[in-house]
C-alpha cells in the first residue's frame, strides 16, 4: 500500500473511531438526560400546582368549596366575599399613636381595641397572608386595590397553563365532595384535584413518534422511552402524570411532594 493509500485509511479509520466514540457516549448521556428532563419538568409542574392548591384553599376559605372550573374560580376569587375579623379602633378610644403604644390585650381590656366583621377579596387576603410566593408582591405596592387584584390575577392566568406546552394546554381542575364518614351518611367534605398528564407534558416527545434520527436506533426515541416511563408508573399503580389534592379523599397534598 503507498503512502497515500495508508493515509487515507487511517483516515477513515480515525472517523469510524470516533463515530463509534460519539455513539457510546450519545447511548449513555441521552437516556441520563430523559430522566432529569423527566424531573426538570415535574419541579415546573410542582411549583404552578402548589400556587393552584392555594387558590382552591382561598376559594374554600371564602365559599366553603373548592372549584371545578377555571373561570368561575378566579371571578369568585375577584369577589368581596371572604369573611375576615379585624381589630379596630373604638369610638371611645385615644388617638391612635396612643393605643398601638400599648400592649394589645391591654388595649382590648381598656375597650380601646374592638372586633369588626367585615369582608375582603379572597386574592387581597392571600397578598395580606403573604401567600402570594408565586409573584413578585413587590408590584403590588402602592397600588389601588383595584389595580392590586388585576395584577394578580395577570400572574395567575399564567399559573394556569402547563410547562412546556407554550400555553397550549391548561392544568384540569374538579372539584366533588366527599363522606365525612366511613358509612358515607352524614355531612360531606369539599374535595378538589388538579393534574397534568405525561402525555399533555410530554406533547413535544410524542410529535416525535414518525420522525425517525438515525441516532435514535442507537439511545432509543423519545417516544418510546415516554412509554416505558407510562409502563413502569402504571406498574407501581401511580398517577401517570402530577396531581394535587384528590377527589376520592379530603387531601390536599401533591405526588410530587
Amino acid at each position: 500500500m503507498n503512502k497515500t493509500g495508508s493515509i487515507i485509511v487511517k483516515v477513515i479509520l480515525g472517523l469510524v473511531i470516533i463515530s463509534l466514540s460519539v455513539v457510546i457516549v450519545l447511548c449513555v448521556v441521552r437516556p441520563q438526560q430523559r430522566e432529569a428532563e423527566f424531573f426538570t419538568r415535574r419541579d415546573a409542574c410542582g411549583e404552578k400546582l402548589k400556587v393552584i392548591r392555594t387558590l382552591e384553599e382561598a376559594h374554600k376559605a371564602a365559599y366553603g368549596t373548592y372549584c371545578g372550573n377555571w373561570d368561575t374560580l378566579l371571578y369568585n376569587l375577584q369577589q368581596p366575599n371572604q369573611r375576615v375579623i379585624r381589630r379596630v379602633l373604638s369610638p371611645t378610644a385615644p388617638p391612635a399613636d396612643s393605643v398601638y403604644n400599648i400592649p394589645e390585650l391591654e388595649a382590648i381590656k381598656n375597650g380601646w381595641l374592638i372586633q369588626e366583621e367585615g369582608k375582603i377579596v379572597p386574592l387581597l387576603k392571600l397578598y395580606e397572608d403573604k401567600k402570594l410566593t408565586f409573584m413578585d408582591t413587590n408590584l403590588l405596592t402602592g397600588q389601588t386595590p383595584e389595580r392590586q387584584i388585576e395584577i394578580i390575577v395577570e400572574n395567575v392566568k399564567d399559573v394556569i397553563y402547563v410547562p412546556y406546552t407554550h400555553h397550549q394546554s391548561k392544568f384540569i381542575i374538579q372539584s366533588d365532595s366527599v363522606s365525612a364518614s366511613i358509612s358515607g351518611e352524614g355531612s360531606k367534605l369539599p374535595t378538589f384535584v388538579a393534574y397534568v398528564e405525561l402525555d399533555t407534558l410530554f406533547a413535544d416527545y410524542i410529535k416525535t413518534k414518525d420522525n425517525h434520527n438515525p441516532l435514535e436506533l442507537f439511545t432509543g426515541s423519545d417516544y418510546q422511552w415516554l412509554l416505558n416511563k407510562k409502563a413502569e408508573l402504571k406498574e407501581m399503580d401511580r398517577f401517570l402524570g402530577w396531581k394535587v389534592g384528590d377527589l376520592e379523599s379530603p387531601i390536599t397534598e401533591g405526588n410530587f411532594e
